[in-house]
């Protein structure tokens, strides 16, 4: 006995051949393809704090660099600098394998 779905039921979604009924399949199916997105979703996310974490460096070091900084402060910051230029690298490289590693998993499913 298959239970119909209401008119303005949220469920309505997930019928993907608009019979009335949600299937085990169809639940599957709308199921993976919302982890999908949502991975999807966080790659993008991690690729724009990579690239942030890329250019930051480069444009800290360029304003270091700048007439707009006197040598006392740029020998006062370059320890600062240093450290959070390796941080900034330290990020890329764990977001890189970080989805190597997701992507070996997908892989092996």
């Amino acid at each position: 006995m298959n239970k119909q779905l209401e008119k303005d039921s949220s469920f309505n979604q997930f019928d993907t051949d608009h019979d009335g009924v949600v299937t085990d399949a169809e639940l599957a199916r709308s199921e993976r393809m919302i982890t999908i997105e949502n991975m999807d979703k966080m790659a993008d996310q991690q690729r724009v704090m990579a690239w942030a974490a890329l250019a930051a460096p480069p444009a800290l070091i360029a304003f270091m660099a700048s007439a707009l900084v006197t040598l006392e402060k740029v020998n006062a910051l370059s320890g600062l600098t240093t450290t959070y230029c390796a941080a900034m690298g330290t990020i890329v490289v764990a977001f890189m394998a970080a989805q190597a590693y997701v992507r070996g998993k997908a892989s092996d499913a």
